[in-house]
């Protein structure tokens, strides 16, 4: 199951909520701001590892990964 992290008010997650539901992939979405810190950072780093510094982030087998890649 993919992990989704999105923001409030954020029109690039909601899109994509609404792609994968299209497509059945079971998914969890949560608001970044909702995870404790050390989750906070450890999702941040690795946004900055894969250069990915955009909202939402998709999770997949706690690699980043492109909507096209779900």
């Amino acid at each position: 199951m993919l992990l989704v992290l999105g923001t409030e008010n954020c029109s690039r997650c909601n899109m994509t909520k609404g792609f994968l539901d299209n497509k059945n992939i079971e998914y969890e979405y949560k608001l970044l701001s909702s995870l404790n810190e050390e989750d906070q950072q450890k999702y941040i780093n690795m946004a900055k590892q894969a250069q990915k510094m955009t909202m939402p982030l998709i999770i997949k087998n706690d690699r980043i990964i492109s909507l096209q890649e779900a």
